[in-house]
């Protein structure tokens, strides 16, 4: 699914020492503690919430293994929210420690196009809803926040509308601490991709092999987990 990482060289002033420990930590120990997809899923209790989501209004979430009929596998808590906000900064949000009694409230300012995600302690990720999500205006407004913008951290994309099969897409990277996360997601998919790119690298080539007819995300955090600006998504035809 992954095909290229264009690769940069260490940054200057860095001793080597300390280049190899984070360069270790990027390639070796993420890989090592990667996300298993597939452990479990999720959706709200609520079957109106489809299209559009109010602000500062708690919203019950339901966690259960990804097969109910077996009940085999399960996450991890604590259980977290990633709200991906479509050209804008993603939010992570804690919503609680038991399966059982989750609950989110929306942060992002009102006309906001959301993309969820729940993952668990060990960054397992519980599917994508298939639709894009709606910020609306709740009974309140007092809760939406303002993502920090400094010091800068941005991605931007080359393509930013519609990507053909085998098309690369690619992604760079400004601001932020190295090395970084990009992170791939699919409206109605099972499964999120993460992958470190290595200690200095600041740009990312995907070689499209998402199904056509569909919409792919990339986000990008970094070091100490702060999104970048500029969440890109784009159409995918084949």
């Amino acid at each position: 699914m992954l095909d290229s990482i264009r690769s940069r060289t260490p940054r200057p002033g860095m001793s080597m020492p300390f280049y190899s420990l984070l360069l270790y930590l990027a390639t070796c120990i993420a890989p090592c503690l990667a996300q298993t997809n597939k452990l479990f899923q999720w959706g709200f209790s609520s079957n109106s919430l489809s299209t559009s989501l109010p602000t500062c209004l708690p919203l019950p979430i339901i966690v259960k293994s990804f097969d109910p009929t077996t009940n085999s596998t399960h996450g991890t808590p604590p259980y977290y929210m990633i709200a991906f906000a479509v050209g804008g900064t993603p939010i992570t949000t804690l919503i609680g420690t038991d399966e059982n009694n989750l609950s989110w409230m929306v942060t992002h300012p009102v006309g906001s196009q959301l993309i969820l995600s729940v993952v668990d302690a060990n960054g397992s990720a519980g599917g994508v809803p298939p639709n894009k999500m709606t910020v609306i205006a709740g009974q309140t407004t007092q809760c939406v926040t303002t993502p920090v913008s400094t010091p800068p951290f941005t991605v931007t994309a080359n393509v930013t509308k519609v990507l053909q099969t085998c098309q690369p897409w690619g992604f760079t990277v400004k601001g932020g601490v190295p090395p970084y996360i990009i992170t791939l997601a699919a409206p109605n998919s099972p499964i999120v991709t993460n992958v470190t790119l290595p200690f200095g690298d600041d740009a990312f080539t995907y070689i499209n092999r998402a199904n056509p007819d569909g919409q792919l995300m990339g986000a990008i955090s970094d070091f100490t987990g702060r999104w970048a600006t500029g969440t890109p998504i784009v159409d995918t035809q084949g």
